[in-house]
């Protein structure tokens, strides 16, 4: 459970794989990624959120919603997110490297690989869709954090990894 702050107002949020409890009330979420924003159907109203680069989320973050801005403030977690004082600086991008492994590509959080959309020699570019890794029954990308190319992919669709494993190597 977690408390969030939009616009002043205070709720409390639990998300529940592909269902999000407002307040104590039930909504049923479908997410659906975008070039530069996500549909969001809560409830069956859909929704335009464009959110910060995924390494720059944190408490205090500007997000729209229907074009209209916010400022998202939160304690706890939200989702499998990470708690604000553990969010990432702007420069890792949503990617950083696990440790020892140079030009790595994590899983940010643990799931099961259902799509695998490069392969080894593969160019790309920064952004870049690399996995879809699905997580609490919700479908996450992977994206590339710099231009580059694939050297490496070590997972294959169906293969469950966990937070942190290296899924693609990029140089």
């Amino acid at each position: 459970m977690a408390k969030a702050t939009i616009g002043g107002r205070i709720y409390e949020v639990e998300v529940r794989g592909d269902t999000v409890v407002v307040d104590g009330h039930e909504f049923p979420v479908k997410v659906r990624e975008e070039a530069e924003y996500a549909t969001v159907t809560a409830g069956g109203v859909a929704y335009r959120v464009q959110l910060p680069p995924e390494g720059e989320r944190q408490s205090g973050m500007a997000v729209k919603v229907d074009y209209r801005p916010f400022t998202l403030e939160w304690e706890g977690r939200l989702g499998g997110g990470p708690a604000p004082r553990e969010a990432k600086p702007a420069a890792a991008a949503g990617a950083a490297p696990r440790p020892g492994v140079k030009g790595g590509v994590p899983a940010q959080i643990a799931g099961r690989i259902l799509k695998v959309h490069v392969k080894a020699g593969d160019a790309v570019k920064q952004g870049d869709v690399l996995i879809i890794l699905e997580a609490m029954k919700m479908e996450n990308e992977i994206k590339a954090p710099a231009d580059g190319a694939v050297k490496e992919v070590l997972v294959a669709e169906g293969a469950r990894v966990a937070e942190g494993e290296t899924l693609v190597v990029i140089g």
